[in-house]
Parts: C-alpha cells; sequence; structure tokens
C-alpha cells in the first residue's frame, strides 16, 4: 500500500487522524490500522473531546472546519450530493464557513507584482490593503485602475497549491483504505466523490481558468435582460491574480429591507429565468448560485459573480434533462423511470418495474398540488435519492445541477415565496421540445446521424483488416463458454453420429452388393475376377466399420 512505502506527508497524516479520533471517529482508523501505521497510541482512538455528544453530522463539519481550505471545499462539495447522503450531514455541511483569517499585504503585493510583472504603484491608482474578504482559497480587495476603473483583485493564498496537492494524496489514500474496508465508503461511493473533487479543487485555485468561465458565461448572457455578469480586465489576470470590473449592489438580506413587493417578485423572476436560460439554452451555468454569489443591482437586475465552479451540459445532457423536465410536468412515473436511466449509470440487475413503481410512488405527493406548491428542486432531489437506492450512479453533472436547483430556490423564496422554478420551465421545455421536432431540426439530426454512421462505415473496412491481420499473426483463440450452447452442441453431434452411423452402414450394404453381383455376372477370365477382391474389400470394408464405430460409441454422443 502507498501508505507503507513512505510516508511523505506524516505529519500531516497524524494531524488529520488526532483531529478524526478527537471527534469520536478513533474506531474507523483504528479499524484501518493509521494508528499501527503513523506509530500513535491506542489511546488517541478513544481519547474524544465534548463533540462526542454532538450528531455525527456536526462532528463532521467540525473536522472539516479544522483540517482547513481542503477539507471545508471537500464539505461545500459532499454537501451537494443529496442524492448519496442523509439529509441530516448535508445540513451540517451546508453550514461550512469559507471565511478565514486574512494573509498580509505584504504577501498580496508580492503575489501580485511578480505575476503581473510591474510593481502595485504602477499597475493601480489605488489599492485597498484591507481584503473586502477573505475565503480558505483566496481574498479579495478594492482597487482602482489609471483609467480610474474601479475593480475587485483576487488574490490567491501562499502555498495553496501546495497544500490542496497534499492532502488530495491523502485523501485518495485514505478512501481507497476506507473503500476497502467498510461497505458504507462503498455505497457512498468515496473514491469517486474524492476524484470528483480532485477536479473541481484544482479548477478553483488557477484564477486563469475562473477568467475563462467569467468571460464565457459573460458572452453567453449578453442578449439576456437583466443580467449582470462581472467584465474580467485583460493584462490583470494571472493563474494567482484575478482582475474584475467591480459590482456595486445589495444583498439578499438588504433587498428584503429596502425592496417593494412587486419589485421582489420580478427580481425572483429574472433570477429564474437568467438561471434556465444558462441551463437550458447554453448547457453552462453557475452551479453555486447562493446568497453570496448574488449581488441585485438598481433595483432590476441580478448580478453573477464567482465563477470558480461552473456545471456543464452538453447538447445530449440537455435534451434528456428537457425530457425529464416535461415528464415531471405530466407526472408521468414510467417516463421519469425512462428518462433518470438514460441520466445515469445503470446497473444490469435493476428491476426496471419496481424502480418506475417507487418513482410513481415518489410523485403521488405531487399530483394534487399545483405548480406553486412543488419545490422542483426536492422533487428531483428525491427522485435522485431513489434511484441510488438502486444503485444507480446519477451523472455529476445533474447531481450538480439539482444542488443549484436547490440553491437557487432558497434565494428566490425570500423574493417571492409564491414562485414556482417548476411553472417558469414549462414553456422552456415545451418551445425546446417543439424545436426538436422541427422539420429543420430532424433533418440536421438526420444528417448529422448520418455523418457518423458515414464515418463507422469508412472505418469498418480498415478496422477489419487489422483485426484480421492480428488473428492470422498471433494465432487468437477465442473461447465462448456458454452451457445452454454446448448443450445444444452436443445434441447435433449425437444426431450427426448416427445419421453416419446409418450412412457408413448404408454405404458397406452397397459395396457388398456390388460385390457379389460384379462376381455373379462380371467376365470370369477379367484378372480382378480371379483375384480375392470380394474377400479382400470385405475385409477392409469391415475393418473401416468397426472403426468408426468405435470411433462413435467413444464419443459418448451416440
Amino acid at each position: 500500500m502507498a501508505l507503507k512505502q513512505g510516508l511523505k506527508h506524516a505529519n500531516r497524516y497524524r494531524k488529520i487522524v488526532t483531529t478524526l479520533a478527537r471527534h469520536g471517529f478513533g474506531y474507523v482508523l483504528e479499524e484501518v490500522g493509521l494508528f499501527h501505521i503513523l506509530s500513535l497510541p491506542k489511546r488517541i482512538a478513544t481519547a474524544t473531546e465534548e463533540f462526542q455528544v454532538h450528531s455525527i453530522g456536526k462532528r463532521i463539519r467540525r473536522v472539516l472546519e479544522e483540517l482547513g481550505p481542503t477539507y471545508i471545499k471537500l464539505g461545500q462539495l459532499v454537501s451537494t450530493r443529496k442524492d448519496l447522503f442523509p439529509p441530516q450531514i448535508i445540513e451540517e455541511l451546508e453550514k461550512l464557513q469559507d471565511e478565514v483569517e486574512p494573509f498580509s499585504f505584504d504577501i498580496v503585493k508580492e503575489t501580485i507584482e511578480s505575476d503581473l510583472d510591474d510593481t502595485i504603484d504602477e499597475l493601480f491608482l489605488h489599492f485597498d490593503k484591507e481584503p473586502l474578504a477573505a475565503a480558505s482559497i483566496g481574498q479579495v480587495h478594492v482597487a482602482t485602475l489609471p483609467d480610474h476603473t474601479k475593480v475587485a483583485v483576487k488574490v490567491l493564498r501562499p502555498n495553496i497549491r501546495e497544500d490542496v496537492e497534499r492532502d488530495i494524496d491523502i485523501l485518495r489514500d485514505l478512501a481507497k483504505l476506507l473503500t476497502q474496508r467498510f461497505s458504507w465508503a462503498k455505497y457512498y461511493q468515496l473514491q469517486d466523490i474524492v476524484e470528483e473533487y480532485v477536479e473541481a479543487i484544482r479548477d478553483e485555485i488557477d484564477y486563469y481558468i475562473e477568467a475563462r468561465n467569467t468571460e464565457k458565461m459573460r458572452n453567453n448572457m449578453t442578449e439576456v435582460p437583466n443580467v449582470f455578469i462581472p467584465e474580467t480586465i485583460d493584462g490583470y489576470c494571472s493563474r494567482r491574480v484575478l482582475t474584475m470590473s467591480f459590482v456595486e449592489g445589495l444583498k439578499i438580506a438588504e433587498v428584503e429591507e429596502q425592496y417593494t413587493s412587486e419589485e421582489k417578485k420580478r427580481l425572483a423572476r429574472t433570477l429564474i429565468d437568467a438561471f434556465l436560460h444558462q441551463v437550458l439554452m447554453d448547457g453552462y451555468f453557475h452551479s453555486d448560485p447562493h446568497p453570496g454569489n448574488l449581488l441585485f443591482v438598481n433595483k432590476g437586475k441580478v448580478a453573477f459573480i464567482d465563477f470558480g465552479q461552473v456545471g456543464r451540459l452538453n447538447k445530449r445532457m440537455r435534451k434528456q434533462f428537457i425530457d425529464f423536465v416535461i415528464a415531471l410536468i405530466r407526472y408521468d412515473a414510467y417516463q421519469v423511470a425512462q428518462v433518470i436511466r438514460e441520466m445515469a449509470h445503470v446497473p444490469d440487475t435493476i428491476d426496471n418495474e419496481q424502480f418506475a413503481e417507487d418513482v410513481e410512488y415518489l410523485l403521488s405527493k405531487y399530483y394534487d398540488r399545483s405548480f406553486q406548491d412543488v419545490r422542483f428542486g426536492e422533487a428531483v432531489n428525491d427522485i435522485f435519492f431513489t434511484a441510488h437506492r438502486y444503485d444507480i450512479q446519477i451523472y455529476k453533472e445533474y447531481a450538480m445541477l439539482a444542488k443549484a436547483i436547490i440553491t437557487l430556490e432558497s434565494v428566490v423564496e425570500h423574493l417571492d415565496p409564491h414562485i414556482s422554478i417548476l411553472e417558469i420551465a414549462e414553456p422552456y421545455g415545451r418551445i425546446l421540445a417543439k424545436e426538436r421536432w422541427h422539420p429543420k431540426s430532424k433533418i440536421k439530426e438526420w444528417i448529422e446521424e448520418g455523418n457518423k454512421q458515414k464515418e463507422y462505415l469508412l472505418d469498418l473496412p480498415r478496422e477489419l483488416r487489422d483485426v484480421l491481420a492480428k488473428i492470422n499473426k498471433e494465432r487468437i483463440g477465442i473461447e465462448l463458454n456458454m452451457p445452454k450452447v454446448s448443450i445444444f452442441l452436443n445434441k447435433l453431434d449425437r444426431i450427426s453420429n448416427r445419421l453416419s452411423f446409418s450412412v457408413i452402414l448404408l454405404a458397406f450394404s452397397i459395396i457388398m452388393v456390388g460385390l457379389i453381383i460384379g462376381s455373379t455376372f462380371g467376365d470370369s477370365t477379367s484378372l480382378l475376377v480371379r483375384l480375392p477382391v470380394i474377400e479382400i474389400s470385405f475385409i477392409v470394408s469391415f475393418l473401416m466399420f468397426l472403426w468408426l464405430l468405435y470411433a462413435i460409441f467413444k464419443s459418448g454422443r451416440f
């Protein structure tokens, strides 16, 4: 095991193990042998503090907060997987605070000057030394460019990349250990969760990626009314520094106090329309639209900020999600179940009929309720959780989308408690469904499919030639082990052997008759007649007859 080959992160392992043990998880670590590997006394496994009285969800949250940025981000990711983890754990992980002590201005100055290759005084007309906000990955400062443009400057924490990569190594080891030893770790797909986290956290600690995400979202949303996306500033961005136009706006709590009821309703509608456009039209959406990532501008506009993580749905995924929405609107349980099978990895052992019945039972609680009373995110999450009980693994893109919908619903409830994402989504679904069945769309789809098939057909001769060449060169044998086919072949063997026996017997009889007739009516002066042909032929034929009989009976298939 990698852990035994040399603990290059031994001190960090000890910190993690002792923290987990203090919060009541020592027995798990002792079971997988970590106390022995790290040469830690077993008493640590039972040395817990007052946290023992707290719920398991709260203890997990405290552990992650103590272990720092990497683990806080992991907890935030896990909180999006409501299809996998129980509600009591999810509720606690959603409380994870991403605010930490800021780092010094000297480090900020050094990072900016190193990455942007100029002094901070030359780059900015003014730069606030005190951060506007500080988080686990970086912190934000307000500044002014030489042309008097007000900007927000995000600076990555020092050594965060090294710390994250170290913790990634450790998390992979721990996930593997726990999955090998505990069925619950396998059930919760712990290794897959860690790998999903690795991809997400590496994107977040690279501000070039966030800059590209921001620009792409800004271009996509240009034509959407009342939506604002900040602009990244060319020449002021690097992997550790991100500079964007500063957004002056209100937080959700301030909006609740200052806006009228009608203004809040319009904002709620704008927010949902913008999100649905991102999901259904562009397939590129803000994956965490929580209140901290939303600002409300001029009593009519919604500004999305912080694009460290975005969700992506390709054309096929958007089609599947639209089908899912339409089936949900119609309360068509069997269609919902069918679409879910397209949105996930489904085991061969699934009972499709039973799964559809469970979905129908789940949807029954929504039958008599209006759209305004149905929480779309809750319905999606319930269905995904039901799917997980059948070992159906929903693709991570849909799990991220479900989390985003739930987060968005919690925000718009503050603006308009009666608004329904499902009700607003219905016309989108119908319009897109009609577009899909439009003759132009179908012709385009057929052309695309025809081009794919053409490529397959053009590749087929080459691939077939390669396979035949490989078989000819390496003399590859193929063995089929199919019991029912073997039984059929055995029966076929018996039939063919009996036919062979009959043919041999008939042939032997014909030979004998021919010889007798020939000897009786043939020319007596012929040399052939004078020789003992009958006797020799009889002996040879009889010996062949006996040998074939022996071979047939020896095979045991007569």
